[in-house]
């Protein structure tokens, strides 16, 4: 008689957990890397350059393990490699000491673990299809276990230092690569799918002319981001802060996240997905300004609530946009090209020269920048959604051009 085969867990559960678990990751990873790099003795504007040499990394890996997962080895086995190699880099990046270990370290990081995120919002488009507008209520959970992950993170690292947070990161990593053998169904295509000219890339844009402006709207605001959110640990320590009040704001801002990613949702339904994207930017706009401003440390802990509220508006309709825009066959490609214009060439500016503006000019000046940058790519995305599907309520929206 054959073996009875396990419970098959739920696809709602499935995923649910998944973006659970990688709150966890982002939470380790997000908030304490300008930290951790400090602690190593970097200066701010080396600091910068770091994190730029990661974002090439995610510039150049990114769209290839896009086209690997909508084409060859599917979209479970790219995450698995991410969450793998991301936890085996963390872990290199701990002990590193020299300069040079530390560049190689930290960029194999990134380049590896740029796989991850990309494909947790595909595998979640492709179980929501006709009804991804819902996808803001299911990504807030990710936001309640990074808040909480934050908050509990930055009073584990003010009493053992900060240091210790690349460990953290690794186990976390190799807990989503567990859950995504039990719980993830396999997703391989079963033929090779060729797209022609550039492969997945390029078919992007065939699909959906209007994504390269989209995609300048992005890199406008995503720069701003990176030159303010990479430097508020560093400007918060020098106010008389430490590791405590940076996790405790961005917890603040995770649980912020949390209503308004639900919000963000019927929002978009029912004002289109235009409105929404923008009022995030200016919403970031605004929070930036702040930082620049504030020179009290607490004050300034408590202010980035303005992260979440604008992340959860931004990156909720962000990934939407991508499926409204492309078929379902696409949806790794697009949104790897999203975190590669995001989180890739966005802080090779954002952070390479944001670090330097840091030391030279002062937190101020920098911060203005900022807001005037993610101002800019509000005025972008405003004419790159300009059409019925992506400014119109979802009931009255035509299909994307």
């Amino acid at each position: 008689m054959p073996a009875a085969r396990a419970p098959r867990i739920r696809p709602a559960v499935a995923v649910q957990t998944l973006f659970i678990l990688f709150g966890v990751v982002i939470a380790a990873y997000f908030p304490f890397l300008s930290m951790f790099l400090d602690s190593k003795g970097l200066t701010a504007g080396q600091i910068g350059g770091v994190i730029a040499g990661m974002a090439v990394a995610r510039v150049i890996l990114s769209p290839m393990w896009g086209h690997l997962a909508d084409t060859t080895i599917g979209r479970r086995r790219a995450l698995q490699i991410g969450a793998v190699g991301g936890a085996t880099a963390a872990l290199a990046l701990f002990a590193a000491e020299s300069d040079p270990a530390i560049w190689a370290t930290a960029i194999a990081l990134a380049g590896v673990s740029a796989t991850i995120a990309p494909n947790v919002d595909a595998i979640a488009l492709g179980f929501l299809g006709d009804r991804m507008g819902d996808y803001g209520r299911m990504r807030g959970w990710e936001s309640l276990s990074y808040a909480t992950a934050c908050l509990l993170f930055g009073i584990v690292l003010q009493q053992v230092g900060v240091r210790w947070d690349m460990p953290i990161l690794a186990g976390a990593a190799l807990v989503v690569f567990f859950w995504t053998i039990v719980a993830i169904e396999p997703d391989r295509p079963l033929h090779r799918i060729r797209h022609g000219r550039l492969g997945a890339v390029g078919a992007v844009f065939r699909a959906a002319p209007r994504y390269w402006i989209f995609l300048v709207a992005l890199l406008l605001v995503w720069t701003g981001f990176n030159a303010a959110w990479n430097f508020i640990g560093l400007r918060i320590e020098r106010a008389g802060g430490g590791p405590f009040l940076l996790g405790a704001g961005a917890a603040l801002g995770g649980l912020v996240e949390v209503p308004v990613m639900r919000l963000s949702s019927r929002l978009s339904n029912r004002l289109g997905l235009r409105p929404v994207f923008v009022t995030g930017c200016l919403v970031y706009a605004f929070g930036f300004l702040l930082w620049g401003l504030v020179e009290d440390p607490t004050l300034l802990s408590v202010l980035t609530v303005f992260e979440g509220a604008g992340f959860a508006l931004l990156f909720t309709t962000m990934v939407v946009v991508i499926g409204r825009m492309l078929p379902s066959t696409l949806y790794s490609t697009g949104q790897s090209l999203a975190a590669t214009m995001g989180f890739g060439i966005a802080p090779i500016i954002g952070a390479g020269i944001g670090g330097l503006v840091f030391d030279r000019y002062g937190p101020a000046t920098l911060y203005v920048g900022a807001s005037l940058l993610t101002l800019c790519g509000a005025a972008v995305a405003w004419l790159a959604l300009s059409t019925p599907a992506l400014s119109r309520p979802a009931h009255d929206a035509e299909p994307a051009l």
